[in-house]
């Protein structure tokens, strides 16, 4: 049954990263999620389909129904989308999940349903032939790892099958009404939930030393959930560089953790999932696309500048990145502002894709950086970020 439904498709869901406390406990608002996670470690792809779908249906009492109604993914319990997606985005090491489709989503234009969006989408996941072109039947998909990424899950997809009624969606819609600030904080507890066992792990070792320098439970008293909705309000009203600077403020406490407790210039690779994905959530979603770290892995994607794992990179590939988004050849250095103001307080289509954010990493000549100017090219794959364009 093919529905493609008339709701805006706000993806604004976070990609819940924990790697490791991910496995366990099996019961999370009374569902029981071991048969999902045992298919999913077995790369059973077509058994933990139909198990995701049970899952909602069990959770909206709609198993005889056999699919949701709009009303039923309204309603739909927060800590099972999360739970679920968590699942298949640890075991598919990024390639699947409904993150992962919200990601291509963006990447093909995002904003509200269009059917030319949803045949962009359906032909970048493996959806539609290329060749006809036509949706393919659930029987013609591809239940393997080497499948397109964002391929699976499918049973909740729009295009194939449709057991939920706008698919990709209304799923959207019922992720983004999930991901209120508060939620990060519970899921950076989420992240650190096995240090009490293992405080010598790298993580847990710079949440020792995030602590320090002002990642309390709150954040130094301002709060992680309230730097969230400063930055959310600010992309609301196109304030681009004010986004850019509490985005450098986010980053930074790990930039300045990384530093003091391990030295190097590579603490990028220690930035947790969710707070990485819930920054490129926002700059995505309210530049239609525009502006993330996922618009900026499209780019390097698109010049072929992702490497090879360990591969360095010349001068000259970094430049024609900068090129392509905006960025002068030499940054500023620290006596100077960094921004274009020209590239403040404007649509996004007026600046060139991927220009945010800008100043993270960007302006390596600043004392003390603790960020090497790569760091764009290194995100954690496990993430979301990067392994689309790779894989």
């Amino acid at each position: 049954m093919m529905i493609h439904g008339r709701q805006a498709i706000g993806l604004g869901l976070l990609v819940v990263g924990c790697l490791s406390a991910c496995q366990g406990p099996w019961f999370v608002a009374g569902a029981d999620y071991k048969p999902l996670t045992e298919q999913l470690q077995a790369q059973n792809w077509q058994a933990a389909d139909a198990l995701t779908l049970q899952l909602l249906l069990r959770g909206s009492d709609r198993v005889q129904e056999g699919w949701l109604a709009e009303a039923d993914v309204v309603a739909l319990d927060c800590s099972t989308l999360l739970t679920i997606d968590r699942l298949w985005t640890v075991h598919s090491q990024g390639r699947f999940g409904w993150s992962r489709q919200q990601q291509i989503w963006r990447a093909v234009g995002g904003g509200d349903y269009a059917p030319a969006m949803a045949i962009a989408f359906g032909e970048r996941v493996g959806w539609r032939e290329l060749s006809t072109p036509q949706w393919r039947s659930y029987e013609m998909l591809t239940f393997a790892t080497d499948a397109p990424v964002g391929h699976l899950p499918a049973t909740t997809g729009n295009g194939v099958s449709g057991a939920v009624w706008g698919g990709v969606a209304t799923l959207g819609q019922r992720l983004q009404a999930c991901q209120a600030p508060a939620m990060v904080t519970l899921l950076r507890e989420d992240y650190y939930a096995t240090c009490d066992r293992t405080p010598s792990a790298d993580p847990c070792r710079l949440k020792a030393a995030t602590e320090r320098w002002g990642e309390t439970a709150d954040w130094g008293g301002v709060g992680l959930p309230q730097h969230l909705t400063e930055l959310e309000q600010a992309l609301a009203q196109h304030r681009w560089i004010a986004a850019d600077n509490i985005t450098r403020i986010l980053f930074d406490h790990y930039r300045q953790a990384h530093w003091a407790e391990f030295g190097g210039t590579d603490g990028h690779q220690l930035i947790p999932c969710y707070l990485l994905t819930a920054i490129d959530s926002l700059w995505m979603d309210y530049s239609r696309g525009h502006f993330g770290l996922t618009a900026q892995a499209e780019i390097l994607g698109d010049l072929k500048l992702l490497p090879a794992e360990n591969h360095p990179l010349s001068r000259e590939q970094m430049l024609v990145f900068y090129q392509a988004v905006g960025w002068p050849e030499r940054p500023p250095d620290r006596f100077e502002s960094p921004y274009q103001s020209a590239y403040d307080a404007v649509s996004p289509e007026q600046v060139p894709k991927g220009h945010y954010p800008y100043y993270m990493g960007y302006s390596f000549s600043t004392y003390g950086s603790g960020y090497d100017e790569r760091w764009r090219w290194h995100l954690d794959q496990s993430c979301g970020f990067n392994s689309q364009i790779r894989g």
